[in-house]
C-alpha cells in the first residue's frame, strides 16, 4: 500500500492531525492498534471526568462552556471525530523506518505501507510505570496501576495505599474516600492550581496570561518540563490538605519494603509546600496580568486549600496491622517507542525531535508533553500543534520544506 502520509494513533492527537491534514488536501491514513480513543476506553476510572472545562476542549465538538465531560462522553465524541477520518482500527504498527525518500511503516494487520511522510501521534503517556518496590510487597496485597483502576468496589476490602500525589493520585484518593474507604496517600511534590482567583476560574486567567503557550526554550528552569502536571480537579479545587481533612492519612514517598512494613521519607510538609508555592505563583501571574491590563477585578477570594493542617505523617506502615488490602500506583506513564527506527530515539528510548520535527525529513510528532508548548499534550493544544504539523507535511510533500 502506498499513501502520502501515515498517522500513527487515533487518539485525540491523531484525530486532530487527520482533520488538519484533510483540511490541506493531504492524502493520508490513520492507523490505530485498538479502537479510536483506545486509551480513553481502557485507562479511565468509572468516575473520571475531564479536569478542563468545555471551552478548553472545543476539538471534541460543541459543549457547555463549563462542562466537564466524563470518560464515556469523551469516547463518544472521539468516535464521531474518527468517523470523519480515514482510520483503520486493529492495525498495530511494528516498525517505522526511513526508506529512500520516504518511510516504510510495517504493520501487524495491514502489511507494509509506504509513505512520503509520517506523523507519530501515539503520545508518551501510554505505558504504565510502577516502581521496583512493588515487586517486594506481600503477595496477599492486590496491586494495580491507575491505568487499571476502575472503582473502589473493584478493589479488595480493607484500607488502600495510594502512591502518587499528582492529579490521578489525588482524584483516586477522593474517589475512595467518597466510597467510605480508608486511604493512605503517599505524596509527592506537585503544584496545585487554585480553582478561582479574583472573580474568575484561575485556569481561564492563566490561559489569557500565556501560561499554556509557554515554550520549552522560554523556561528559566527546564526541569519544569519533567514535573508532574499541577493538581486540578473537575470544577473545584483539590489539594493534599483537603484530602487530609476528608480523612486521608498523608505519608511521604515510599522508600523501602520489608515484609509487611513500608517505610516512607519525611517529605509530606515539603510536598504540601510545593503545592502552595505553585498556587502562589499562579496567583501572582494572574495579578500581574490584571495590573498590566488595568482591569477592574475584585480582590482575591479566601481559598480553603490554603488553610494549614496539623501533620503527623507515619514513618512506616504495617500493611497487615493497618488492614491494607490493595495498593494503587498513581506513578505515571511513559511512551513505548520501541517500534521506531533506533536512530530516531534518544536516551531512555524517547523520540528525538525539535519542536515536533524528527531529525530526519518527513517525520513529525504530536501529543508529546512539552512538544512545542505547555499545552501540547492536552485537548486544548492538539488542534494548534496539528495545524502546524499539517502545514509542514504539506510543504514537505510539495517539495517546499527547508
Amino acid at each position: 500500500m502506498v499513501v502520502d502520509t501515515v498517522v500513527v494513533g487515533a487518539g485525540p492527537a491523531g484525530l486532530a492531525a487527520s482533520a488538519a491534514l484533510g483540511a490541506r488536501g493531504v492524502d493520508h491514513l490513520v492507523l490505530e492498534q485498538g479502537r479510536a480513543g483506545q486509551s480513553w476506553r481502557a485507562q479511565r476510572w468509572a468516575s473520571f471526568r475531564l479536569n478542563t472545562p468545555g471551552w478548553m476542549n472545543t476539538m471534541l465538538g460543541g459543549q457547555a462552556r463549563d462542562a466537564y465531560a466524563g470518560g464515556p462522553e469523551v469516547v463518544r465524541r472521539l468516535e464521531r471525530l474518527a468517523a470523519a477520518c480515514p482510520v483503520r482500527e486493529g492495525v498495530r504498527v511494528v516498525r517505522v523506518a526511513p526508506a529512500g525518500n520516504g518511510w516504510t511503516v510495517a504493520t501487524d494487520g495491514a502489511g507494509v505501507v509506504q509513505a512520503r511522510a509520517v506523523v507519530v501521534a501515539t503520545g508518551d503517556q501510554n505505558r504504565p510505570l510502577v516502581p521496583a518496590l512493588g515487586r517486594r510487597l506481600p503477595g496477599r496485597v492486590a496491586q494495580c496501576h491507575v491505568a487499571g483502576y476502575r472503582s473502589p468496589g473493584r478493589l479488595p476490602g480493607g484500607a488502600v495505599l495510594v502512591v502518587g500525589g499528582a492529579q490521578s493520585g489525588c482524584q483516586i484518593a477522593e474517589d475512595l474516600l467518597a466510597a467510605g474507604r480508608r486511604v493512605i496517600l503517599a505524596t509527592s511534590p506537585v503544584g496545585r492550581v487554585p480553582f478561582r482567583h479574583r472573580g474568575r476560574e484561575t485556569v481561564e486567567w492563566l490561559t489569557e496570561a500565556g501560561f499554556m503557550d509557554q515554550r520549552p526554550r522560554d523556561l528559566p528552569d527546564p526541569s519544569v518540563m519533567r514535573a508532574a502536571q499541577p493538581i486540578v480537579a473537575p470544577g473545584r479545587g483539590l489539594s493534599l490538605p483537603a484530602l487530609a481533612r476528608a480523612g486521608a492519612t498523608l505519608a511521604g514517598r515510599p522508600v523501602a519494603v520489608d515484609g509487611e512494613r513500608v517505610a516512607f521519607d519525611d517529605s509530606v510538609a515539603a510536598n504540601i509546600a510545593a503545592g502552595d508555592a505553585f498556587a502562589n505563583r499562579a496567583r501572582a501571574m494572574v495579578d500581574e496580568l490584571i495590573r498590566r491590563r488595568g482591569l477592574d477585578a475584585p480582590p482575591a477570594e479566601p481559598d480553603e486549600h490554603d488553610a494549614p493542617i496539623e501533620l503527623d505523617p507515619p514513618s512506616s506502615l504495617d500493611l497487615r496491622a493497618q488492614e491494607v488490602g490493595s495498593v494503587v500506583w498513581c506513578t505515571g506513564f511513559t511512551g513505548d517507542f520501541s517500534w521506531l527506527d533506533p536512530a530516531l530515539v534518544g536516551a531512555g528510548g524517547q523520540p528525538r525531535h525539535a519542536d515536533g520535527a524528527a531529525p530526519a525529513p518527513g517525520l513529525w510528532y504530536l501529543g508529546l508533553r512539552w512538544l512545542r508548548r505547555r499545552c501540547s499534550a492536552i485537548l486544548l493544544g492538539f488542534p494548534g500543534d496539528a495545524a502546524w504539523v499539517a502545514g509542514e507535511v504539506r510543504a514537505h510533500l510539495d517539495g517546499r520544506a527547508g
